[in-house]
């Protein structure tokens, strides 16, 4: 349950408990009442006595404020106190008028009735006060729970405000930890509780922080260290094939494997490299602001040349207008759309297409990299963003399973969104959606 939903159940409870308060107080005065007039008239005795004796002998014990009208056995009024019911009138055509006529300061009740002879019938007319709290009091009554209203709703309006902006603030705090801007302290004002949760989600993030970076430390170490043993095997292995004369001989296939699993290692350390540096965040201090359709159509040319190379077709379909600007990190960007485009080309059989789309729709950019390749397997689609995971169509291919990794890191880095939709055998479709900011 929300806490603003919390606060108005609070409010109702406050503003009830007096009115059930007030209520219970009234119903055991009222019962106290009742119960203490009926013990009054059960002491009157009937029977054996003449009945004009005993009906003057109720009126000589009546309550004060009590005013009685008695009929006797033939309906009308024997004897009576109250005005609307004069003596020798019908008894039932007396109680239709009154309870016609607007109410007063008394009302009519027949809650108790003193013993009365047999056949005679009478009605009660008390103050209203009685039972009723006097006006005065309902003022007084009503100010005060007012009072207590407005004091209970503006102390849970400050609560909830203050609850509410020190969960929004630690919830937006919570969401750049989680894209992974690390350096900004979290900070949450209001009561000791979120102060105290605030130094926990700092200290969280630092400990994040420190474990982001001394795994880039081993990694880039350990990426570096290879290299220098890398480059070694790669010029000896070139010595060697110069020594012996080249293709041909069957030593110069073999180092022909060696020069090949060497560019395939290089290249994955290359990988690991460039995914370490988009994971850790730092580029984002050099972003600039790049005309988004001269950026594609250029990148486009490349993939065509490519493609033809690969014997594939690439065409591009950049629709957007002149002096549409995006800040964004253009060499990694282009690193991105190139992994998609090389995925696209090497799962596309040889004469198939690809293409490179981009369009405004609504409040977004739309660029779309297309083919109609081999497609994805519906059980690797969930997948396909993950680091290392390698599909079931990519196992006897070169790589480590990192390059659609590193283009959903960037695009998401870019506060972009990136998404895949594939048909088995009908290629695939992966869409970059670039929030477009209004000119």
């Amino acid at each position: 349950m929300r806490v603003r939903s919390q606060s108005l159940i609070l409010i109702a409870g406050i503003a009830a408990m007096p009115l059930l308060v007030i209520a219970v107080v009234l119903t055991v005065a009222r019962i106290n009442f009742l119960s203490r007039e009926a013990e009054r008239f059960s002491q009157m005795k009937t029977g054996g006595e003449d009945a004009a004796v005993e009906v003057a002998r109720i009126f000589e014990g009546k309550p004060d404020k009590f005013r009685f009208a008695i009929a006797g056995p033939d309906g009308r009024v024997v004897h009576s106190s109250i005005p609307e019911f004069p003596l020798g009138s019908d008894l039932a055509k007396g109680l239709l008028e009154a309870a016609a006529a607007p109410p007063g300061d008394r009302f009519l009740t027949f809650g108790f009735m003193p013993p009365l002879p047999e056949g005679y019938r009478a009605v009660t007319s008390v103050p209203r006060e009685i039972f009723l709290p006097s006006r005065a009091a309902i003022a007084t009554f009503v100010s005060i729970l007012a009072a207590t209203i407005l004091f209970a709703a503006a102390m849970s309006i400050a609560i909830v405000r203050s609850i509410a902006s020190s969960i929004l603030a630690l919830e937006e705090a919570t969401r750049r930890v989680a894209a992974g801007e690390l350096d900004l302290p979290i900070e949450a004002a209001g009561a000791s509780e979120f102060a105290s949760l605030a130094r926990s989600l700092n200290s969280l993030r630092a400990q994040i922080k420190e474990d982001q970076a001394r795994r880039a430390r081993l990694i880039m170490g350990i990426s570096h260290d290879l290299k220098t043993p890398l480059a070694l095997i790669k010029g000896y292995a070139e010595a060697l094939d110069g020594e012996l004369g080249g293709a041909g001989s069957e030593a110069g296939a073999y180092l022909e494997v060696i020069q090949s699993k060497a560019d395939q290692l290089e290249g994955m350390i290359d990988e690991l490299l460039d995914f370490e540096r988009v994971d850790t965040g730092e580029w984002r201090d050099s972003l600039s602001e790049l005309e988004l359709g001269t950026f594609l159509r250029a990148f486009v040319k490349r993939v065509e040349a490519d493609a033809a190379l690969l014997g594939r077709r690439a065409r591009g379909a950049v629709d957007l207008p002149e002096g549409l600007r995006v800040r964004m990190d253009g060499r990694l960007v282009t690193r991105a759309l190139e992994n998609l485009a090389f995925n696209a080309l090497r799962y596309t059989h040889e004469g198939g297409s690809v293409e490179i789309a981009a369009r405004r729709e609504g409040a977004a950019i739309l660029v779309t990299v297309a083919d109609d390749g081999m497609g994805i397997a519906e059980a690797d689609l969930p997948h396909v963003f993950e680091p290392f995971y390698r599909g079931t169509s990519s196992r006897r291919e070169q790589g480590m399973g990192l390059g659609l990794s590193i283009v959903k890191t960037v695009v998401e880095s870019h506060g972009w969104g990136i998404s895949v939709q594939s048909w088995r055998g009908n290629g695939s479709v992966f869409t970059i959606t670039i929030p477009a900011k209004d000119s």
